[in-house]
């Protein structure tokens, strides 16, 4: 589950710097792996972009597609310089999320890699719709990456829910503290885990589903046994008590206040599967969360094979 024998590095067309190639070469290089660097790019045609003015529509896709294949060549050679294989691929099409969804599916990468920006000033992340698409429907794991740097020797934090509160399997606490464990190994870092129980709010109703709430466990207990299944869970998973944050308030919030308060280089979630109609969910509060994290985000996908 922790190997990462092939990454595949959505680059920025025509971009400067390419925060998700640096992401991962430095994970190429601690894990031994390869890289397969795609860019999807597809340009709506307007008589402006030809140059000269009497060239084909053959010419012209012919000379956008050139430049980045030049590009690609450029950071595979980069790559190589590094000690990392890498090869590059250059496709036309739109939507971009379902060209990189069929790269996928064609390749069989153990990650995917995409630069995602993080703007200080509004605190919200500027996802896309193809990111959200990637963040729903990707069948691998997938690192969104705002700060390649801070992936060396950072903290990193796994957003556990031992109560099983939204649906997620048991199954999936354990992968992230084991992924979060060995990447911390990896690259230097140190492992924390949150979980951010969610008080129940009152719900004011007549007939048995009062009689059903009545019977609820007072919150006290609840709390308690909230904590005490969050802190089993690490210790189960060789994590020290002091790299355990329980908290009782809202997920999207808090897990955002938590990362803040360990200065977390990458934050772990969990996505659930949602067979029915084979989608994946992140879960509405850490969907929430994820806008504003400010730190590179890793979603895993539970029983991910590696």
């Amino acid at each position: 589950m922790n190997a990462l024998r092939n990454i595949l590095v959505l680059m920025e067309p025509g971009a400067e710097s390419q925060p998700a190639f640096d992401a991962a070469i430095t994970l190429a290089k601690r894990y031994g792996s390869s890289l397969e660097l795609l860019i999807a790019v597809f340009q709506d045609l307007h008589p402006a972009y030809f140059e000269p003015m009497t060239a084909t529509l053959l010419e012209f896709h012919d000379s956008i597609m050139a430049g980045h294949r030049a590009m690609l060549e450029r950071y595979v050679a980069q790559a190589g310089e590094e000690g990392v294989g890498a090869i590059g691929e250059a496709l036309w099409g739109t939507p971009f999320h379902e060209i990189v969804l069929a790269r996928v599916a064609a390749t069989r990468p153990d990650l995917v890699v995409k630069y995602s920006v993080f703007h200080n000033r509004v605190e919200r992340t500027l996802f896309t719709g193809s990111d959200w698409h990637l963040i729903r429907d990707c069948p691998v794991p997938l690192l969104l990456v705002k700060e390649p740097a801070r992936l060396v020797g950072a903290r990193m934090l796994a957003c556990v829910d031992p109560t099983h509160a939204h649906d997620k399997p048991a199954a999936l606490d354990v992968q992230l503290l084991q992924r979060g464990a060995t990447l911390a190994h990896r690259l230097g870092g140190e492992l924390h885990a949150v979980h951010v129980f969610s008080v129940p709010a009152p719900v004011g109703v007549i007939g048995d589903a009062y009689i059903a709430s009545a019977a609820m466990a007072p919150v006290e207990q609840s709390v308690e046994q909230a904590r005490k299944a969050c802190f089993d869970l690490a210790r189960v998973n060789g994590l020290p008590a002091d790299h355990v944050h329980f908290r009782v308030g809202v997920p999207a919030r808090d897990i955002v206040a938590q990362a803040r308060e360990i200065d977390a280089g990458l934050v772990l979630m969990g996505a659930v599967s949602r067979r029915r109609l084979e989608r994946w969910f992140v879960g509405s509060t850490a969907e929430a969360a994820l806008d504003r994290l400010p730190c590179n985000v890793w979603v895993e996908k539970p029983g991910v094979p590696g």
